[in-house]
């Protein structure tokens, strides 16, 4: 933290060309990471992007086993609940 407080600008300018993150150590420990603002964004959105995609994808099998008859409706939560920790 001494160091990141002393060399702050030169941390940050550092930053734009590292390829990894750079870690925060605080007593030997890493407390935290610093990453470049515009290569967070891109990697939030990309991941913003594999989620959605992941939703719908599980949302268009959900709906083709309804289609054909191979779903299980439940009376309440309970029994869902139940089914999916077994």
């Amino acid at each position: 933290m001494t160091e990141l407080r002393q060399r702050t600008a030169e941390i940050l300018e550092a930053l734009h060309d590292a390829e990894e993150p750079v870690a925060i150590l605080q007593r030997s420990q890493t407390t935290a990471y610093l990453i470049d603002a515009k290569r967070y964004e891109a990697e939030h959105e990309e991941l913003r992007l594999a989620r959605r995609s992941l939703f719908l994808r599980e949302v268009r099998e959900a709906e083709a086993e309804y289609a054909t008859g191979d779903s299980t409706a439940y009376a309440d939560m309970d029994a869902l609940l139940d089914d999916l920790h077994a």
